[in-house]
């Protein structure tokens, strides 16, 4: 016996007991508050609806037998020895659903027969076989296979009931292979679908699968063997968008019907002037899973707008032909539409300058980068050394030291020439390429101090051999103490200078007698004066002036490239087998982009980064032009470049759909992806077609469950296949779903589609037993349930108790009324 509320939130109103105090004397009568306090108490308890619940009657015993061909001759008779056993131990009433086998007699009546195999309809009818006031419990014997998994309803409403599942497993036979399930993957056309196959069951013969469609065999196994449960995985090309029919056989016996879903081609708005016929080679090197639209640069500041596509490709467009708005409205597809970028190209796009501080250059994932390269310009070098008698001693060591010292600035490609004068001239190292440094310091290590200090013809013989050398700088360099016998060499000097040989002095020991007119030499000669008096003051000239060369913005040659360890997809395992590249221009990485793509310097080829909801790559090179020259040759680059490309582009498709069936009813949600075409409030479009396309159903509206969540929940034959097409604006999605895909033959069911008994046993309260052998021992008598409604006797108390209050009150006491 329990008590029961059928409202018990009415409970709460016991809180306005404490306000019958209120309006008490201060010497209040407990008789009339405790009236009160009695009369509201049972309204309340009225409210509240209270039930008795008592046992009444025998209960009801249901017995779920399974005598399906499945179990083998064996189990079936096993089966049949655990009902025999249960039903002479059964009390009260009992009633028995058969799966399978022929009508037979069960306690004197005869039982229905489920012959669909399904345990979630015999669960379901043994729950209505148990009237709502009568209790009882369910005993499942049986193996456990269903032909489908819609036992959850079924299991719940027992729960909720109190009724116990007992359940006695029965084994049956080891099944011949069979198709257990197939699973059909999504694919772009143009692309291959994905048919992963089980087969349950084992043998020691070897097996075949075969995929078929429209009397064409599309996709044979490799020979395989079944050991309980294999995988095969096939592939199939989609080669036209909608859907397609599959035939999944299994040695020519066991096949099951099924449908793939080919999305259509995706949109891709290609941008490019300079390459002739760009859009028609890049549809055919592309292939049937891409629809390129082409549209000059201009176009995007106007008419055209770029977030109706999933992908934009430019290729080689000049900054300057891109106006500032299109660049705008780029970034913001890219940032809010999630609309791929692929922007590709040679000098044109990322040369120097490029788009270096426009809109879109600041969405890409690299800098144009202008490289420099120093250069050591070749020089032509004449030292005129005064050996005369002033230059004696100590000065003399300074000349040779700075000569010596100079020398070994000089590359072999240089000129070096060394002339002595004392009153005449001689060549003491003539005119030749720096190669034997050692030798030339030997030979100013030879000089000595002797004659006069006469400069002019030493002069003149350095300018006549410095006159017919090639070298990027010519220079003269005369180390002397200044003491020279004549003074006519302005003229000369000049004559030097105009010829484009530099002159520079060095004035040496510490006595000079004219350094001012060394200094003026220095700068009639265009270059520079030196002053070294002692050892201490020792200077290093070097004429060799480093020079930085801009680098080519475009390089050419035979590039190989590597793919980054983390390439997660691109493709990039792909690049070992092309041929190398032929040129790209260089760039500088930023520091958040990820370099898919380098060349053996490491310059990124290709790169990619998140901007706002959508991606943006990069490709330093012209696709279609002669960048990848080589790599028109190599078979594999069609499908590499739509790999980047489909990674670039927009999550497509635009919806995941999925459909599920639960016998004649359909179930579709639609999830979105990305941003409505026209505002997330708008819920998309379904409509259900035939093999020919043509409209069967329109679901309108969908029921919004969430956000981006859409969900129709209708009524569809079983044995119809639903093809479904989902529009939103101009995005169409396909899903497909086989007629029957959630049943399955009561001969080949499924491991997934076995109850689990001993849990369904454990979750209601009743018993299990692994074999039908144990002995389950008698059923318990299950008992009726009555329900006595007490709240129209507490209604009535409640009026009892406000007459008696009424009475209370009028009754006199001591010549008064009670109030």
């Amino acid at each position: 016996m329990t008590l029961t509320f059928l409202y018990p939130q009415a409970a709460w109103l016991f809180a306005l007991v404490p306000l019958l105090w209120l309006p008490m004397r201060q010497r209040p009568r407990w008789t009339h508050l405790g009236l009160r306090a009695a009369i509201l108490a049972v309204l309340v308890l009225a409210l509240m609806q209270p039930s008795l619940i008592r046992a009444h009657g025998p209960g009801v015993q249901v017995v779920i037998l399974d005598q399906r061909e499945a179990l083998g001759t064996q189990g079936q008779q096993a089966a049949r020895r655990a009902f025999d056993r249960l039903a002479a131990t059964a009390r009260g009433t009992l009633r028995v659903i058969q799966l399978g086998g022929t009508r037979g007699s069960g306690n004197g009546s005869q039982p229905p027969i489920v012959t669909d195999g399904s345990l979630s309809t015999a669960l379901a009818r043994a729950l209505a076989e148990i009237p709502l006031a009568t209790g009882g419990a369910v005993t499942v014997i049986s193996g456990g296979r269903s032909t489908d998994r819609h036992w959850e309803d079924s299991v719940a409403a027992l729960v909720r009931r109190g009724i116990p599942v007992n359940s006695i497993a029965v084994p049956g036979p080891a099944a011949a292979p069979f198709l257990a399930e197939v699973h059909v993957g999504t694919a772009r056309v143009g692309e291959t679908l994905r048919i992963e196959a089980l087969v349950e069951g084992a043998d020691d013969a070897p097996h075949r699968l075969t995929i078929d469609s429209g009397g064409r065999e599309r996709a044979v196994s490799q020979p395989f063997a079944a050991d309980g449960a294999a995988r095969v995985v096939l592939t199939v090309p989609a080669e036209q968008a909608g859907f397609l029919p599959l035939r999944v056989t299994l040695d020519g016996k066991s096949r099951v019907e099924t449908l793939a879903a080919v999305q259509p081609a995706l949109p891709l708005l290609y941008v490019g002037a300079r390459q002739t016929g760009g859009a028609a080679m890049l549809q055919q090197l592309l292939g049937a899973g891409f629809t390129v639209t082409a549209e000059r640069p201009a176009a995007l500041a106007g008419q055209v707008d770029p977030a109706r596509w999933p992908l934009v490709v430019l290729d080689d467009v000049p900054a300057a032909q891109l106006p500032i708005e299109a660049q705008r409205r780029i970034n913001r597809a890219v940032a809010r539409d999630s609309t791929g970028l692929l922007a590709s190209g040679g000098l044109s796009a990322f040369g120097s300058g490029g788009y270096a501080g426009t809109p879109l250059g600041a969405a890409l994932p690299i800098t144009a980068r202008q490289q420099e390269k120093q250069i050591q310009p070749s020089v032509a070098l004449a030292i005129v050394i005064d050996s005369s008698g002033s230059m004696q001693g100590e000065r003399l060591e300074l000349a040779k030291q700075i000569a010596r010292q100079t020398v070994r600035k000089l590359a072999p490609n240089d000129w070096i020439g060394v002339v002595e004068f004392y009153g005449a001239r001689q060549w003491s190292v003539p005119m030749h390429h720096a190669t034997d440094i050692p030798d030339i310091e030997r030979s100013i290590g030879r000089m000595q101090a002797q004659g006069a200090s006469v400069l002019f013809p030493a002069l003149q013989e350095a300018l006549y051999g410095l006159k017919d050398v090639e070298a990027r700088y010519r220079h003269i360099l005369v180390i002397s103490d200044g003491g020279v016998a004549e003074d006519r060499y302005q003229q000369l000097i000049r004559h030097i200078a105009d010829s484009r040989i530099n002159l520079s002095t060095v004035a040496v020991g510490g006595q000079i007698d004219d350094e001012k007119s060394m200094a003026e030499w220095a700068r009639i000669g265009r270059g520079q004066f030196y002053s070294v008096p002692d050892e201490f003051s020792l200077i290093e000239l070097d004429f060799k002036q480093p020079q930085t060369k801009p680098q080519p913005a475009y390089r050419a040659g035979s590039f190989a490239l590597r793919a980054a360890p983390e390439d997660r997809g691109w493709g990039g395992s792909r690049i070992a087998a092309a041929p190398p590249l032929s040129g790209y221009v260089p760039a500088q990485l930023r520091p958040e982009a990820q370099a898919l793509l380098r060349t053996a310097e490491g310059d990124p080829v290709l790169s990619s980064w998140q901007v706002g909801s959508g991606r943006v790559t990069a490709l330093a090179t012209e696709p279609l032009g002669g960048g990848t020259a080589n790599w028109r040759s190599w078979p594999g680059y069609g499908g590499w470049l739509a790999r980047v490309l489909a990674m670039t582009a927009r999550r497509d498709p635009a919806f995941d759909v999925t459909i599920a069936r639960r016998f004649d009813r359909l179930t579709v949600a639609v999830q979105r992806l990305g941003a409505a075409s026209a505002g997330q409030e708008r819920a998309p479009t379904l409509t259900l077609v035939d093999d020919s396309g043509r409209t069967l159903r329109t679901v309108a509206p969908l029921e919004a469950r969430a956000p981006g969540l859409f969900e129709a929940d209708f009524a569809w034959p079983s044995a119809q296949p639903a093809r479904v097409e989902v529009r939103d604006g101009d995005r169409l999605v396909y899903a497909a779903d086989a007629a029957r895909s959630d049943l399955a033959p009561p001969d080949a069911t499924p491991a997934s589609m076995v109850l689990p008994m001993a849990i369904v046993s454990q979750r209601t309260g009743g018993w299990h037993r692994e074999t039908p052998d144990l002995g389950p021992g008698a059923l318990p008598a299950p008992t009726g349930l009555a329900a006595t409604d007490l709240w129209p006797w507490f209604a009535l108390l409640a009026l009892t108790l406000y007459l008696a209050e009424l009475g209370y009150r009028r009754w006199p006491s001591r010549g008064r009324p009670r109030t």
